[in-house]
């Protein structure tokens, strides 16, 4: 487990001419991508359109760089922490993309709508799994004396530190099937057929997240047996030592010289290699002989929600919301074991034209 793996020193004075070049340089990549895509399918275009068509994202990279050069952030020198989390998250999403391109082209779908589908999915991903966080803690936002935060904008709503809330993956799930689903009936694209493709990317993109839960200690299981073989003590360093120090008797989860915590069940891995088994399942075994369109992401929904509700037992992370006995990540379970059933049950039954199993 090692939640930072290195630091990145930006030296006084790069910090607004780095961050307007990364801005300008995502607005303009952005640009000459639709650009490309515009042109493979005949069309024409001006770079000022492609700017045009594109006009949220540029309004947001404009207000994301307004907010960085009016603020003193930048200004002396910076010290960017690289945690093994967002490496890994990034990993995970990087090889999903590259997965779903491949069975795009494989199947005869547009590999170039896939590229720039999956930059919504991230934004959408983020909002929802932050929202869904917010939610789930909605104490921490909206109790008593905890509705504001001094910020280096000012004071501000505490929500509104984005880069403190947590991230829950069912609600960048919903965030990012919710951008999906807008993203291809606006290019009039099937969705089930596209959902299909794009699903073992989840699983495969979920797996790698997890493991970097693992390295940050988030997430963390119960109490475990001693005689439990996998069980793992995490490192002051870690989110689950830092949570339980703050609990009312902390003497109840941490060791006695206070070095690390009392072993717990590595849930994050459960659900990890949980979902690297349902990855090869589907590319293996399920997608290559499917019926219908639909029937990969239902079958994905179905199997998930029982391996997420499964591993909830053993969680131990109880601040992330339990009630009636169920914690939040099973309440949310049950809700998408219902939506993959439905699809299951009322998915148009169309003829689906068998594909070899694709290569992992």
């Amino acid at each position: 487990m090692l939640p930072v793996l290195f630091a990145v020193t930006i030296p006084q004075g790069w910090g607004k001419p780095l961050a307007l070049l990364l801005v300008l340089g995502i607005a303009v990549g952005r640009a000459l991508a639709y650009l490309w895509r515009l042109r493979a399918e005949g069309g024409r275009g001006s770079f000022l359109r492609a700017l045009r068509d594109d006009a949220l994202l540029t309004g947001i990279l404009a207000a994301v760089a307004a907010l960085l050069w009016r603020t003193g952030l930048l200004d002396g020198e910076i010290r960017l922490p690289v945690h093994s989390y967002g490496l890994l998250i990034a990993t995970g999403f990087l090889v999903g993309i590259w997965l779903a391109q491949r069975e795009a082209r494989r199947r005869g779908q547009d590999a170039e709508r896939i590229a720039d589908l999956t930059f919504w999915i991230a934004v959408a991903a983020i909002a929802g799994s932050q929202l869904y966080f917010i939610l789930v803690n909605w104490r921490d936002y909206f109790g008593p004396g905890r509705f504001l935060a001094a910020t280096p904008l000012g004071t501000i709503p505490r929500f509104l530190v984005v880069w403190q809330n947590g991230l829950v993956f069912y609600g960048g799930f919903i965030g990012a099937a919710l951008a999906a689903f807008w993203y291809m009936r606006k290019h009039r694209l099937p969705f089930l057929a596209y959902a299909d493709t794009i699903i073992p990317s989840v699983a495969i993109g979920h797996f790698f997240g997890r493991l970097g839960c693992f390295a940050a200690g988030c997430c963390w299981g119960g109490a475990a047996h001693g005689h439990l073989p996998w069980a793992v003590r995490f490192p002051r360093a870690s989110l689950a030592f830092q949570t339980f120090v703050e609990r009312a008797d902390p003497a109840q989860y941490l060791s006695a010289d206070r070095a690390s915590t009392l072993p717990l069940h590595p849930t994050q891995l459960y659900e990890s290699f949980g979902e690297l088994a349902l990855f090869l399942l589907l590319v293996l075994w399920i997608r290559p002989r499917k019926r219908f369109h639909g029937q990969a992401l239902a079958s994905w929904l179905v199997m998930y929600a029982v391996l997420r509700s499964t591993v909830e037992l053993f969680r131990g992370d109880v601040e992330r919301g339990v009630w009636l006995g169920l914690g939040a990540g099973q309440w949310t379970s049950l809700v998408i074991l219902a939506v993959g059933a439905l699809i299951w049950l009322r998915a148009p039954r169309r003829a689906v034209a068998p594909g070899p199993a694709a290569p992992v």
